[in-house]
């Protein structure tokens, strides 16, 4: 059952939800949740009556609170009504990657290692164990901070700068990819709406154009139209228009696009108007052209950002009079507490504004199963029986493998290795465990550093050292009959963070003593086998590994999670060959001097210096490709398309919400295996236009990609289907266009030799 396409939540959910439920039928369990205790019969309250819309019952709610009630719900600590049996209620919640901050829970790997398996069932799976073990951990809501059912994840901003300290939460840089991250999370998340509620509420973050640390509460995001259209904006459209998710939160930062009802931003702010006053994108384009139906949260303090930072008002009045009517529904923070709000109530402006938006927060309640018996939702009885199950645990495993990706594997020292001799493993990573988290992590049941996973493996005979002290270093390499060095990053949960929320870097190369220590260590190693492990979520400069003889392969794991030695060593010794591939540009240290993090550009830009970024605009020569990644084996992809698209559909459709539009084109795939044993290989499907790399239209994009499993010697074959949107590009003022002639297709990302021609016409 457990296999690429089958979870192991999906293998056990029958006999879960029989466990818990035989349960409560053997031991006579009569609990009543409080979310639930809000209805102690269907005619208590009007809006007690289940039949009724989750939208009508919110109404009726909020035409009985009363000015006093209704000032005390705006923040993320909403307080609790007695009158009407409603529970105080902590909107914020944290489930990036397993839930967070909540005590223990399965802990899978950051997100920028899930993505790199190109598995979207993964993706999925993850979000219905996250949800699972989230009911289970927070159903008996009592108001506590991360004790919700309102989680803030997932992070789909695009990861637009290498430096970025926060894009580790991301899937990467291609819009595309993190649109179908954002709906396979949301989805698993959420559930398949069949039985009318949410199994928890997924939120999409950070709306919108926000991805640097520095400066982030008063950073003008100087966009372009064109950048916002296919950049910026297509992953929170997906989590819209494909996903439903029930929650998006405005981000600290400001942009040049968009809409507030005070006009433009300051001069000093280029116009840019705060993202969570920004009408243009909140109601406007989330609301009434994706059709959003949910709450929208500000991010934890970007309330009062709008006034202090941002300058865009300068008052408390204008300030919630802005952000409502932008569309944000609570505040994280503390600017609209009870004492604030209480003497705007009798404005009528913003007493219709707060009705507004109390209406949205109560209806996702409702969706969440509030004043409906535990008996009539699906989760409502999990407990802690969910949390931390085989089947997680497997799950967790599975996910850190596939997140692996080898870069590099030449020589007589290659991978795999037998597991026989002594191994020297060295670094600063060596011995992690809590770094294996990255960052917005939960209490992990238990975590399995590197060097203990290897030394599983040769009856732990290691010489275990941190590489602080290179002599060392050098002395338990020539004793060794093998030396993994597994060095990189630190994040939050450990020190100092060179990547976290608040701090990006200013490099790309390793930190501290880490070059040195790895070119020491290849030369003393004198032959011997040698492979380097990096793990962290930016890229990193690693030439100097790439170009070393001595080194004979080098991984990169990511954040792999409470598993990531399990995984890191079933790849060094063979057990598995699961590879990934690199959903991330590894730009050399020459980029960093190149381009300002602040600058929003995506495009080459010859004035500014900018090189361009991400793969569908870099211009200069990258360490490793987005898209780069070995396997054991090897494998050989051939593919047919369409010959011609209907020039005439892909201008129709260039309006369309992406979703809606047509299957115009068709790549026929045919892959083998040609080597001597079974692996993973991820197919991408790459196009470029007949104008590509000039006026700002995309070197290339990836239109499609899916993960196989295939033994040694055989084939799969698989069919693509193209929709018109994938041949189309913004052009400068934002407007999707495109270029009749003839296109190119391919596979890989070193395939484009091999490409296919289809004519658009």
């Amino acid at each position: 059952c457990m296999s690429l396409e089958n979870s192991p939540v999906a293998c056990q959910k029958g006999l879960m939800k029989m466990s818990v439920t035989a349960l409560v039928a053997i031991l006579g369990i009569a609990r009543a949740t409080p979310q639930a205790d809000v209805c102690k019969s269907a005619t208590e309250f009007p809006w007690c009556d289940t039949t009724k819309s989750a939208e009508t019952r919110a109404g009726l709610v909020v035409a009985a609170l009363t000015s006093d009630e209704k000032a005390s719900l705006l923040t993320n600590t909403a307080a609790s009504v007695p009158r009407i049996n409603w529970p105080a209620y902590n909107w914020w919640s944290e489930a990036l990657h397993g839930v967070a901050r909540d005590g223990v829970a399965t802990s899978f790997p950051q997100i920028c290692g899930v993505a790199a398996s190109y598995n979207k069932t993964l993706w999925h799976a993850i979000g219905d164990v996250t949800s699972t073990e989230g009911r289970g951990k927070n159903n008996n809501v009592q108001g506590s901070m991360y004790h919700a059912l309102t989680f803030w994840a997932p992070n789909v901003n695009i990861f637009r700068d290498p430096r970025w300290g926060r894009g580790e939460e991301t899937p990467g840089e291609d819009p595309t990819m993190n649109g179908d991250y954002a709906e396979q999370f949301v989805t698993g998340m959420q559930g398949d709406g069949s039985s009318g509620f949410l199994k928890v509420s997924a939120c999409l973050k950070h709306y919108a154009a926000y991805n640097e640390e520095t400066g982030r509460n008063s950073f003008a995001a100087v966009v372009t139209d064109q950048d916002m259209t296919d950049t910026y904006l297509p992953a929170f459209e997906a989590g819209v228009t494909r996903g439903n998710a029930s929650g998006m939160m405005c981000s600290y930062n400001a942009e040049t696009w968009g809409e507030g009802i005070y006009g433009p931003g300051t001069a000093d702010q280029h116009g840019a108007i705060p993202s969570c006053a920004n009408k243009g994108i909140l109601n406007d384009l989330a609301r009434a052209k994706w059709g959003f139906n949910g709450y929208i949260t500000s991010d934890c303090g970007a309330v009062g950002n709008v006034q202090n930072q941002h300058m865009y008002t300068d008052t408390p009045n204008k300030t919630v009079t802005a952000v409502l009517s932008a569309g944000m529904d609570t505040d994280c923070g503390g600017f609209m507490n009870s004492k604030a709000m209480l003497p705007l109530m009798s404005q009528g402006n913003i007493s219709s504004l707060v009705d507004t938006a109390l209406k949205n927060l109560f209806t996702v309640q409702f969706r969440l199963g509030f004043g409906t018996p535990d008996d009539k939702v699906p989760w409502a009885q999990y407990g802690s029986e969910v949390v931390n199950t085989p089947a997680h645990q497997q799950l967790a495993l599975e996910a850190a493998q596939q997140s692996l990706v080898l870069l590099k594997n030449e020589g007589a020292g290659k991978l795999p290795w037998k597991a026989t001799g002594k191994i020297a493993v060295i670094g600063r990573n060596a011995q992690a465990t809590t770094n294996m988290q990255g960052n917005y992590f939960g209490t992990a049941p238990y975590l399995i550093s590197p060097a203990d996973g290897i030394g599983k493996y040769v009856n732990n005979n290691t010489e275990v050292l941190d590489g602080s002290d290179i002599d060392s270093a050098v002395a338990a390499a020539q004793s060794a009959d093998a030396i993994v060095l597994v060095v990189g990053l630190f994040s939050e949960g450990d020190k100092p963070a060179d990547e976290a929320e608040g701090h990006d870097r200013t490099s790309l190369l390793y930190p501290g003593n880490q070059n040195d220590l790895i070119n020491a260590v290849a030369k003393a190693a004198n032959g011997k086998p040698i492979t380097v492990i990096t793990m962290g979520g930016g890229p990193i400069d690693v030439t100097l590994i790439k170009n070393n003889s001595a080194i004979a392969s080098l991984i990169w794991c990511g954040y792999p999670g409470q598993s990531g030695g399990t995984a890191i060593a079933d790849a060094i010794f063979g057990t598995t060959n699961s590879f990934g591939k690199l959903s991330l540009t590894w730009y050399p240290e020459e980029f960093a001097n190149q381009v300002s993090i602040f600058d929003m550009g995506m495009r080459p830009n010859a004035t500014s210096g900018n090189p361009g970024r991400t793969y569908r605009f870099y211009t200069g020569t990258p360490v490793y490709k987005f898209g780069d990644g070995l396997s054991y084996t090897t494998f050989e992809t051939s593919i047919k398309a369409s010959k011609t698209v209907s020039l005439q559909t892909v201008q129709a459709e260039r309006s369309m919400l992406r979703k809606d539009t047509s299957v115009v084109a068709t790549v026929s795939t045919n892959v083998r295996n040609t080597g001597d044993r079974s692996g993973d290989e991820v197919v991408q499907i790459f196009a470029s236009a007949p104008n590509a790399g000039f006026d700002g239209v995309p070197l290339k994009s990836m239109v499609a990609y899916e993960r196989f499993h295939i033994e040694a010697n055989l084939s799969i074959e698989h069919t693509f289907e193209i929709q018109s949107h994938h041949f189309t590009y913004a052009d400068a003022a934002g407007r999707l266009t495109t270029s009749p002639g003839m296109w190119r297709v391919w596979a890989g990302v070193n395939g484009e030799s091999n490409a296919v021609n289809v004519l658009l016409d």
